[in-house]
């Protein structure tokens, strides 16, 4: 069935209720699914058909949440694009993805075929049944990503792909139709698109509150006693910690704080666990198959080091080299499939291939190991794998070590060629006024192997981050080069 059809179907039967909530203004779903057939009629106007890939360039408001479900029911293909990239780079993405028009808000970008879309611009009465196809569930949506080059690739999901990810969701975290969720990341990036659809389709309702946000203006949003779910990356729940002042969780009323993106430490959990939210959640997962794994509240204490276990219609299997199952307690590349992992993918040059050759096994580039709890500890990424003097060092590791220091704040650790030893270890950290890199290395030499130690660590301001909010480990690593 078409994505769209789920909101349509609450328009018919409960269309009085609240689905999206922006700046104390409330759409029902009968108002935005008006607004989801003017926006079509938009596109039938301008010769968009079945199977045209459209870019939705825009900032996060209501509008951008509905064009996701305007070009779904119309039988268009959703292709994300960051509102700030600038228009070269709109331009490159729009001939790669074979894109037929960008929406966006803004001013049009030069030299690609776009229109601005406004609310005011739209009619809600009109009558769309004559191209509105609500059987149409084919392609939906390319998930971009960019690769260890940094050019991007992406994931082409169909309508039941997305669908069997947001049942996941539904089932392995507990969403429902009573759920009210706070949307603090943008539509851009995979999990807070991914969340504020599913939320839709489930008959939930989304409040948009546009990002960047500070700390306290987080906080505000998520003690509204209304609010029972949200998603943060590491990054947001790292800056919220401060921000707790008495012995007890500051959000006591969320029922999921979902934190995904990028792992969090074991001490660092631990912290939230008791600082922020006693509910939190953890979700593993990737822009080309949605969840992975899920680790509980209940949980996170006992095996605050894991991902947790698969969800709901996921299998899960770590492998060696030569794609044979390891053991338990054994480094090996995971691997996973279920009916909302892609199958089909396109490359920078704008090729397809699948992964049905391999029973529909995808494998995100992440080692791993499987305790024998059935738990899954993340070691780090294949290509951030540092092999210095012939080991194999896991950034991950030194990472979870180093975070637990009173004097480091965020740090994240890269391999630099070396003409010794292969790869040297570099340390990129935030610190307190505290830092002394004396105390830092006696405390490494305490709690690592000497081979484990960093050769060097740099001080920065701020660790660079991408859009998705995670640390931007090639930056840092051109930087190296460069200097």
């Amino acid at each position: 069935m078409n994505i769209a059809a789920y909101v349509k179907n609450h328009a018919n039967h409960n269309g009085n209720k609240i689905a999206i909530i922006h700046s104390n203004t409330k759409y029902t779903y009968k108002k935005i699914w008006s607004l989801i057939e003017g926006v079509c009629e938009i596109l039938i106007s301008k010769g968009v058909a079945k199977g045209d890939r459209i870019g939705l360039s825009m900032k996060d408001h209501p509008l951008h949440l509905i064009a996701h479900f305007s070009v779904a029911a119309i039988g268009g293909v959703i292709v994300p694009i960051d509102h700030r990239w600038t228009d070269k780079e709109k331009q490159n993405t729009s001939i790669t993805f074979k894109i037929k028009l960008i929406i966006t808000d803004q001013e049009s970008p030069k030299n690609i075929k776009s229109i601005t879309l406004k609310e005011s611009d739209i009619s809600e009465k009109i009558s769309t049944s004559h191209y509105i196809d609500l059987d149409y569930d084919k392609e939906l949506l390319i998930s971009l990503s960019s690769g260890t080059t940094g050019k991007r690739k992406g994931a082409i999901l169909s309508h039941d792909n997305l669908y069997q990810r947001f049942e996941s969701q539904w089932r392995s975290i507990g969403f429902n139709r009573n759920d009210y969720f706070a949307l603090l990341t943008p539509l851009f990036f995979g999990a807070g698109r991914s969340f504020a659809m599913s939320m839709l389709v489930v008959g939930g309702t989304v409040e948009i509150a546009p990002p960047p946000l500070k700390p306290e203006e987080i906080i505000q949003i998520l003690k509204k006693k209304y609010i029972s779910a949200t998603f943060l990356p590491p990054t947001l729940l790292r800056r919220l910690i401060p921000f707790s002042l008495s012995s007890k969780p500051m959000f006591s009323q969320l029922q999921y704080l979902i934190y995904s993106g990028e792992p969090l430490h074991s001490e660092e959990v631990l912290e939230c666990l008791n600082k922020i939210s006693s509910n939190l959640t953890g979700y593993y997962a990737s822009s080309e198959g949605g969840g992975i794994s899920l680790i509980k509240p209940k949980e996170l204490r006992e095996f605050s080091n894991t991902v947790g276990s698969p969800i709901h219609q996921t299998e899960i299997k770590i492998v060696d080299d030569t794609d044979s199952i390891v053991g338990e307690n054994v480094i090996g590349k995971l691997k996973y499939r279920g009916p909302g992992v892609a199958t089909k993918f396109i490359d920078d040059k704008g090729n397809e291939s699948s992964t049905n050759k391999d029973g529909g096994w995808f494998a995100p580039g992440d080692l791993a190991m499987m305790l024998p709890s059935g738990h899954i500890e993340l070691i780090g990424r294949g290509d951030d794998v540092i092999i210095r003097g012939g080991i194999n060092i896991y950034p991950n590791e030194i990472e979870s070590i180093l975070s637990k220091a009173n004097e480091i704040k965020e740090v994240v650790v890269v391999g630099h060629k070396d003409r010794k030893f292969g790869e040297t270890i570099i340390a990129f950290v935030e610190t307190t006024n505290d830092f002394d890199p004396k105390k830092v290395l006696d405390y490494c030499k305490e709690h690592l192997a000497p081979y484990k130690i960093p050769e060097k660590f740099i001080k920065m301001d701020s660790l660079p981050k991408k859009e998705s909010g995670k640390i931007d480990k090639k930056q840092l690593r051109q930087g190296l080069i460069s200097s």
